[in-house]
């Protein structure tokens, strides 16, 4: 007979794997940390291994080591994950305790339990404190977790309690730091790349109805210590953390975040690690915000800087409680990015509420002609269970329809899933009925395949400059073109497209997989970009027969010469799965210089003349397909990779 044993405790939070990458379970890690300070869990409970990894839910269940309590994390990447452990928990440990928490655990669940009977007990907004609680409760001889707050309990029949939600601990530091306090250090020994997420405070002041990260946080913003903060850097240069996410709802937000980001930068020159820094940047971007950019990129860490619009329309904003900087300012922060070669990026949601099809189409021409050529992310709107969005009232208002689909978890691997995850894509509403959400839909694809991966960037810019003919209007001609020649290159990617759209609006896959660019699951701009790359010529070719059909039906007179030049200078920037080391091209027109200047309006100094330019890759690929895409598209997207030289961080003066 075993005296005092104690009762086992599983901690779960798994999310995806990336190639050999995978991120520390931070979360749970919270949890476990701060349960091991209380001196009667410690007694009476026994952690086992954190599960982090997706692997097949039965599986993982039966070889639990006879858990009593078993926490899960949720959200949108891991729901439907999380619900079949919970299941088969119950059915292989019927006496264990199932508890749910996360940002995806409902705010309002009185009907939950009927549709998920294996769930015990739910966890509402921050879990270390509640969950500590839920271990003391259970050491009792009659445990009653309703007395537990922020809490909802499976009761007789099927009903939920009413919980009562708890306030916010206004001090994080009561909180340990799972890697200060060891929680991980026995899995550092495991075949994978690590990559790490910290937190530096809590809270949104943000109220956008789209988004769920205030109503999880809350809004007041309540920081950690700069001591642990500065120990965490220390940790994740020693263990050697590659990528470091930073997951603050606005990082820059806070005067010390500049000082925080110069000690992870003396880190990295000191340890060489983390070696790269991703963060959601301050919703209104400043000065403040560029300091830490220009940080990151000179010490060679920055992912890009975000700068965010979401909408462009003043109506829509107002729907979704969204405030953006003023378009001016944009325009001038892109510059000073361009200038000081920063990569930027920013992101738009098709389908708002307020939003309609014109109106989002020309909140792309203004992004555009502002000088955001390259950064440019357009996402589907995601309805969120606790966002206001998510509200029936809400949906109800807005005529919001949405349709659950396969989640799109972009560059994640397509055969390791056990368990389908999946998204509720808003498709209509009362401003853009699903005829239009579609034509938005595939407008957004042939900017960003097209513009933002420079396929047809130059040529664009050229004549907007050149000849007032808009963005928006270019693009839609494309789009035209490319419908009415089905059997060009052009033709076949439109056909793709649309068709995948159709099947999309339906409940299918937004994702696309393709074997010969690896095992990865691309979003549908990014395999056109690398089914393009892999014939080019033929696509110039076909843009070309555009371009001279674009201009006759405009009256326009161009030089066949002229024209020819333009091609073979576009297609030569983009890099070529096949190319050579290097490749010379002779032209009569400066383009280079030409585009250098237009970008940054500097007209009067563009000269042109002969010349000869010669472009030298970065990298050779020799037709080895998979890691072209995986470091020209994944990993080189939002740093402009996907050209030999991005002639918009040219200092022209």
């Amino acid at each position: 007979m075993v005296l005092n044993a104690k009762n086992n405790v599983c901690l779960v939070q798994v999310n995806y794997q990336y190639g050999n990458n995978v991120f520390l379970p931070h979360s749970v890690g919270l949890i476990q940390a701060y349960c091991q300070t209380i001196q009667q869990i410690q007694e009476n409970f026994k952690f086992l291994d954190f599960v982090y990894l997706r692997g097949d839910p039965d599986a993982v269940a039966k070889g639990l080591d006879n858990p009593k309590i078993i926490g899960i994390s949720c959200y949108l990447w891991n729901w439907e994950w999380s619900k079949t452990l919970a299941q088969r928990v119950k059915v292989h440990h019927p006496e264990c305790l199932v508890v749910l928490g996360g940002p995806q655990v409902p705010t309002k669940p009185q009907n939950f339990f009927g549709d998920h009977p294996y769930v015990d007990l739910l966890v509402h907004y921050e879990g270390e404190t509640a969950f500590s609680e839920i271990l003391l409760e259970f050491l009792k001889e009659t445990p009653n977790y309703q007395a537990v707050q922020g809490v909802s309990v499976h009761l007789e029949n099927n009903r939920c309690s009413v919980p009562q939600f708890r306030d916010p601990n206004p001090d994080l530091n009561i909180f340990p730091s799972p890697y200060l306090s060891g929680c991980f250090d026995y899995l550092l020994d495991q075949p994978y790349g690590f990559h790490a997420t910290q937190e530096t405070h809590r809270g949104c002041p943000y109220s956008c109805t789209f988004c769920d990260w205030g109503s999880a946080v809350f809004t007041k913003v309540r920081p950690y210590s700069d001591s642990r903060l500065e120990a965490e850097l220390k940790w994740f240069g020693e263990n050697e953390i590659e990528l470091l996410y930073n997951c603050d709802a606005n990082y820059g937000l806070l005067p010390r975040d500049i000082g925080l980001t110069k000690k992870l930068i003396a880190t990295k020159q000191k340890m060489g690690f983390p070696k790269q820094f991703r963060a959601a940047y301050a919703k209104n971007s400043n000065m403040k915000v560029f300091e830490i950019g220009k940080l990151l990129n000179d010490a060679d860490m920055s992912k890009g800087v975000t700068l965010s619009f979401q909408s462009m329309d003043e109506n829509t904003l107002s729907v979704i409680k969204r405030n953006n900087i003023k378009i001016q300012n944009f325009e001038e922060l892109v510059k000073l990015y361009h200038q000081n070669d920063i990569q930027t990026y920013t992101e738009i949601i098709m389908g708002l509420p307020g939003e309609t099809k014109n109106s989002f189409m020309d909140g792309i021409e203004k992004l555009l002609d502002a000088g955001q050529h390259d950064g440019l992310n357009i996402y589907v709107c995601i309805v969120l269970l606790n966002a206001e969005m998510g509200d029936p009232d809400y949906i109800k208002k807005h005529g919001i329809r949405a349709i659950k689909t396969p989640a799109l978890l972009q560059h994640s691997s397509s055969s390791q899933d056990p368990v389908t995850e999946y998204y509720d894509i808003v498709v209509e509403t009362n401003s853009m009925s699903e005829l239009d959400y579609k034509q938005v839909f595939i407008f957004a694809w042939v900017v960003q395949a097209f513009h933002s991966l420079g396929l047809t960037q130059y040529l664009a810019i050229y004549f907007h400059y050149q000849l007032g003919f808009s963005y928006k209007e270019f693009y839609l001609q494309l789009l035209d073109f490319s419908r009415s020649h089905p059997d060009t290159l052009l033709g076949k990617e439109y056909t793709r497209t649309t068709e995948a759209v159709e099947k999309a609006v339906k409940g299918g896959h937004w994702g696309v997989v393709d074997p010969k660019f690896g095992d990865v699951i691309w979003p549908i701009e990014e395999a056109t970009f690398l089914n393009i790359t892999c014939d080019k010529d033929n696509f110039y070719k076909g843009i070309g027969d555009f371009i001279r059909e674009l201009a006759s039906s405009n009256n326009w007179t161009i030089d066949n010469s002229l024209l020819e030049q333009m091609l073979e200078y576009q297609n030569k920037m983009i890099i070529d799965p096949y190319a050579p080391d290097s490749i010379k091209l002779d032209q009569n027109y400066n383009f280079h210089e030409y585009f250098k200047a237009i970008l940054f309006g500097h007209m009067s100094q563009l000269e042109q003349g002969p010349c000869s330019l010669i472009i030298t890759p970065e990298n050779c690929f020799d037709g080895d397909l998979e890691r072209y895409a995986r470091e020209v598209v994944w990993y080189g997207r939002k740093g402009g990779k996907f050209r030999h030289s991005d002639v918009a961080n040219i200092d022209v003066d």
